[in-house]
C-alpha cells in the first residue's frame, strides 16, 4: 500500500483516537511512540527477560492454586509464561501449559522457556499449540487457573510500523473483538468452578478491553466475578494504573513509559454446563 496508504491509515488513526482521548491524546500518542519503560525480570530464571513492566503485572495479578493446571493461553512470545513459572517455584503441585497457535511464534516461545528457565521449572512446563477458543468445543473446566493476554490492536507497534499503519481501519478493531470475545469466552469455559482469569491486551480500544470482558458478564451472569487488581497487592516499581468498569489501564503517558496494558481478572463462581463458547 505504500507511503501514501500509511498516511491514510494514520490520519484516520489518529482521528479515531483523538474523539476517545480528548486533549489527552496529544501527550498520549507521544509517550506510545517512545520506547517503553522496560525491565529485567529475573526472578528464579537462569537469565533475565526484558520486558514492559505492565507485562509483569499482568501476569502476576493471575491468583495461582498450591496445586492443579496453569494455562497461558496466548503464549508466544513467552514472558508472561516466565513470570508465572517463577512463581510456580515454592508450588510443586502446580505445572503450566504455555499455548501458542501460530506455529512460528510457539517456536520463538520454546527458545524464550528454553533459554530463561532452570531445569526444575521448564520440567513442569508444556508447550502446545491449540485454538484456545476452539478447545472449548470439546473439553470444560480443565485449568485452575487461565492467563488470556490476547491478539489486539498494540497501537504503540502499529504507530511505530508504517506497514501495520498502512493496514489500519475501524473494521481491524471490531475484527480482533470478536476474536478476543472468542478466546475470552472459550478461556471462562475452560476454566474451573472456583479458578481464576485474567484477560489482557496492549490496546488502548474500549472495544478490546471493558467491551470484550462486558459480555462475559451478560452471556454467564452471576457465575463470572470481577476481581479487579488493588492497590494492596502491587508494589513500589509497578506502574500506575487507572481503573475502568471491569478493570485496570495503564497507560504510558501517566505510567512513566509502561503500556498500555488493560487487566480483567475474573472468578468463576460456579460451574457453567454446555453451553456454547462463542454465543453472545
Amino acid at each position: 500500500m505504500g507511503r501514501r496508504g500509511a498516511e491514510r491509515g494514520k490520519e484516520a488513526f489518529l482521528r479515531r483516537y483523538e474523539i476517545l482521548f480528548g486533549d489527552r491524546f496529544p501527550g498520549l500518542a507521544a509517550a506510545l511512540e517512545l520506547p517503553p519503560d522496560s525491565v529485567d525480570f529475573s526472578e528464579r530464571l537462569v537469565r533475565p527477560y526484558r520486558m514492559d513492566r505492565a507485562s509483569v503485572l499482568a501476569a502476576r495479578s493471575l491468583p495461582l492454586p498450591e496445586e492443579g493446571r496453569v494455562l497461558d493461553a496466548c503464549a508466544a512470545p513467552g514472558g508472561k509464561s516466565l513470570v508465572l513459572a517463577s512463581r510456580m517455584a515454592d508450588r510443586p503441585g502446580l505445572s503450566l501449559t504455555a499455548n501458542e497457535l501460530s506455529s512460528e511464534r510457539r517456536r520463538r516461545l520454546k527458545e524464550v522457556l528454553a533459554h530463561h528457565l532452570p531445569s526444575d521449572l521448564a520440567a513442569r512446563v508444556t508447550v502446545t499449540g491449540f485454538d484456545a477458543a476452539a478447545r472449548a468445543r470439546r473439553e470444560r473446566e480443565a485449568w485452575e487457573a487461565i492467563l488470556l493476554d490476547a491478539p489486539c490492536s498494540s497501537e504503540r507497534h502499529v504507530l511505530a510500523s508504517p506497514a501495520h499503519m498502512a493496514l489500519w481501519s475501524e473494521a481491524r478493531v471490531r475484527n480482533l473483538a470478536a476474536r478476543q470475545w472468542s478466546l475470552l469466552s472459550g478461556a471462562f469455559l475452560l476454566l474451573r468452578p472456583g479458578g481464576s482469569l485474567v484477560y489482557s491486551t496492549c490496546a488502548l480500544s474500549p472495544e478490546e478491553n471493558d467491551g470484550v470482558a462486558g459480555r462475559l458478564a451478560t452471556k454467564y451472569g452471576e457465575s463470572v466475578v470481577f476481581e479487579p487488581v488493588t492497590d494492596q497487592e502491587t508494589k513500589p516499581e509497578d506502574p500506575i494504573f487507572e481503573r475502568t468498569r471491569f478493570g485496570i489501564l495503564i497507560l504510558p503517558d501517566s505510567a512513566g513509559g509502561a503500556g498500555p496494558m488493560y487487566i480483567c481478572r475474573v472468578r468463576k463462581a460456579r460451574a457453567l454446563g454446555y453451553l456454547s463458547p462463542q454465543a453472545s
